[in-house]
C-alpha cells in the first residue's frame, strides 16, 4: 500500500500534527520543518514541539482530536530520506531516542486519554551533527510529505469576504 493511501485512510476527522526533533541538529529538524510549514496552511492543529514533545500533552489532549500524527527524525536503518508510519508498541524497536520521555510512552497517553488513532511518520535521518544542515534527500521527502499532507488534511476555512459586513469608517483624531 502506498504512503498517500495508508495516510488517506488514518487522517480522519479533527487531526493533530506534532513535529519533534531538533532543528539545529540537521535531519533531526524533519518533523519541526513539517510542522513549521503545515502551520497555518491547514485546519489541523499544528505543535512545533522540536525535542519537548510531552510539555504539549495537555493541549493535544484538551483539543480532543480524532486522529494524532507525529512526525520526527527515527533510525530506520534505512537510506536517508526514507519514510515509515510506525505504531506506539513499535517505537521500543527504535533507540536511543534523544527525546527526554520515550515517544511510544507519550503516543499511547494520548491514545488513552483522547480515543485518537495515535502514529508516527518517521523519516530517516542522513545527518544529525549540530549545526549540519538538511540533507537534500530529506528536504525531498519533505516536501512530497507536505504536497501529501496538505491533500488530505482538511483545508482552512474560507476567509469571509467583505459582503455583508459593515465597513469601519476612519475616526478624525480629537
Amino acid at each position: 500500500m502506498s504512503l498517500a493511501r495508508l495516510l488517506a485512510e488514518r487522517l480522519k476527522g479533527s487531526v493533530a500534527v506534532i513535529g519533534i526533533g531538533n532543528p539545529l541538529r540537521g535531519d533531526d529538524g524533519a518533523g519541526c520543518e513539517i510542522a513549521r510549514r503545515l502551520e497555518g496552511h491547514s485546519a489541523a492543529l499544528v505543535f512545533n514541539a522540536e525535542d519537548i514533545p510531552e510539555s504539549h500533552l495537555v493541549r493535544i489532549a484538551a483539543a480532543r482530536p480524532d486522529t494524532v500524527l507525529f512526525v520526527d527524525a527515527v533510525d530506520l536503518g534505512a537510506a536517508p530520506g526514507s519514510v515509515a508510519v510506525l505504531e506506539a508498541k513499535q517505537m521500543a524497536g527504535y533507540c536511543p531516542s534523544t527525546h527526554r520521555m520515550p515517544l511510544g510512552f507519550l503516543m499511547e497517553c494520548l491514545r488513552r486519554d483522547t480515543g485518537a488513532d495515535v502514529f508516527l511518520l518517521a523519516v530517516q535521518p542522513g545527518r544529525i551533527g549540530f549545526g549540519e544542515p538538511m540533507s537534500a534527500e530529506v528536504t525531498a521527502s519533505i516536501t512530497l510529505l507536505i504536497e501529501t499532507l496538505e491533500d488530505l488534511l482538511p483545508p482552512l476555512p474560507a476567509k469571509t469576504g467583505s459582503a455583508g459586513v459593515a465597513k469601519l469608517e476612519r475616526r478624525q483624531p480629537c
